[in-house]
């Protein structure tokens, strides 16, 4: 996927990596960690509020556990459904890959 973005009269162009949610995860939105169970309350006031308090943030914490399991993966060769990566993964329906962004122009 490419991103233009015009910053004043400049141009810039990157290139993303897009990674998917993770498939059968608890937590079914790509913004927020509303778990499966309330996915029936969509679109009431309750769901509004819970998208900005539950909303996903890519703090240390979580690259923390996005890191400890591409270490157990790639570095231990632990499969990727192996029962500790799953552990620290499914709870928030991460996936072990990292995003990075790359400018092009």
């Amino acid at each position: 996927m490419v991103l233009v973005v015009f910053i004043g009269h400049h141009l810039t162009i990157y290139r993303i990596m897009l990674v998917s949610i993770r498939d059968r995860g608890l937590c079914p939105c790509p913004r927020c960690r509303i778990p499966m169970e309330r996915v029936p309350d969509m679109g009431m006031v309750r769901d509004m509020r819970q998208r900005m308090t539950l909303a996903r943030i890519d703090d240390n914490a979580t690259r923390h556990k996005v890191e400890t399991a591409r270490n157990l993966i790639y570095n231990k060769f632990y499969a990727v459904d192996n029962d500790g990566v799953e552990a620290m993964l499914k709870d928030e329906s991460l996936v072990p890959s990292s995003v990075s962004a790359c400018r092009l122009a």
